[in-house]
């Protein structure tokens, strides 16, 4: 009877020790999937981040085109408006 109880309990610990290094093996191919995902998702994060840096200087280059234009207009406006006036003998009130 004492040979059967040191038998089983020799049976139970190498299987508690396979299952440990089951529940090992696993946690490690679970945190190496979990890193490659974190690259990953750090990866496209940065690719993001970098494309809207770029989208958002190119939308100040555009309003500062377009400000610049804009200001072209008026003056040339301006211009045109006291030409005008001149031409016609108006005076500003």
């Amino acid at each position: 009877m004492i040979e059967i109880v040191a038998v089983l309990s020799i049976i139970s610990s190498v299987i508690s020790i396979i299952l440990a290094v089951s529940a090992i093996w696993f946690s490690r191919r679970v945190e190496e999937r979990l890193k490659k995902n974190f690259q990953r998702l750090k990866g496209v994060m940065d690719e993001n981040h970098d494309r809207t840096k770029e989208v958002l200087q190119n939308i100040d280059n555009e309003a500062e085109d377009i400000k610049k234009t804009v200001y072209e207009s008026q003056r040339e406006l301006r211009e045109t408006l006291d030409e005008i006036m001149e031409k016609c003998n108006i005076t500003d009130k």
